[in-house]
């Protein structure tokens, strides 16, 4: 039985962290802080991210690409809403 996606969810956000396309950084930043998947790290801006130990540019780059090959980087907050 496959996995009901929610409306409008790009596939790629529901793929466990062992099978996406991303360097081996950002999967070992992914698996410390428990996000099963890039709809849970997307809770958090890219500010916070880069705030968090083990996420640098070479994660934040790798992640933007990934995101902009599946048509959703705009999914990415560049700051926190007020």
């Amino acid at each position: 039985m496959t996995q009901k996606l929610p409306p409008g969810d790009p596939e790629i956000l529901h793929k466990p962290v062992d099978q996406l396309p991303i360097i081996e950084e950002l999967s070992a930043f992914m698996y410390r802080m428990e996000f099963k998947n890039l709809k849970e790290m997307l809770e958090f801006s890219a500010p916070d991210l880069l705030k968090t130990q083990g996420f640098g540019y070479r994660c934040l780059a790798s992640l933007l690409n990934l995101l902009d090959e599946h048509g959703c980087i705009d999914l990415l907050r560049e700051r926190d809403d007020l």
